[in-house]
């Protein structure tokens, strides 16, 4: 209420104060770090619980798609895994940052960001690039959408399918 006052009173700030409340906005609705983190701890601390009760975590090595995993998941919990529904959400999540891979040429923007460690809005420019663009052929197609952390992805470059 009170920067629209200011832009009628000031037409000049009009250039300057829709620009900035905009970004302010967008900063406060993004992900702080610390918090991203502690969650990623969080979740890891459910698969171990989760998983370990019934055998080593690390026999889960494989690479699989997501629905590859949430069918691995149903399937130990129809053998007796004990977890709740927020926890065994804990457990996809650590399997989609760590053990996933996706096809950026058909997953939704929805299927990216942990698999990729990216967040929502540049799993959003990605689908939108590749619909403007096409279908992306190589990972240097990839790195070309605005956002895409380089060296990120070529860590996770054995995740992605084209």
């Amino acid at each position: 209420m009170i920067l629209m006052r200011a832009v009628r009173r000031y037409p000049l700030l009009k250039n300057f104060a829709l620009p900035v409340a905009a970004a302010a906005l967008c900063l406060a609705q993004a992900p702080d770090p610390k918090s991203v983190a502690a969650s990623a701890a969080a979740d890891l601390k459910d698969f171990e619980r989760v998983c370990g009760a019934c055998h080593n975590t690390s026999l889960v090595s494989d690479i699989r798609t997501e629905p590859e995993w949430e069918e691995t998941i149903e399937t130990m919990v129809s053998v007796g895994a004990n977890a709740t529904a927020d926890q065994l959400k804990s457990v996809m999540r650590v399997l989609l940052r760590t053990l996933t891979r996706v096809n950026v040429n058909t997953a939704k923007a929805s299927q990216l960001p942990l698999v990729l460690d990216i967040d929502e809005a540049t799993a959003r420019a990605v689908v939108k690039y590749r619909s403007d663009h096409g279908d992306f052929k190589s990972l240097d197609d990839l790195k070309k959408v605005p956002g895409i952390d380089s060296a990120k992805l070529e860590a996770r470059k054995d995740r992605v399918v084209f």
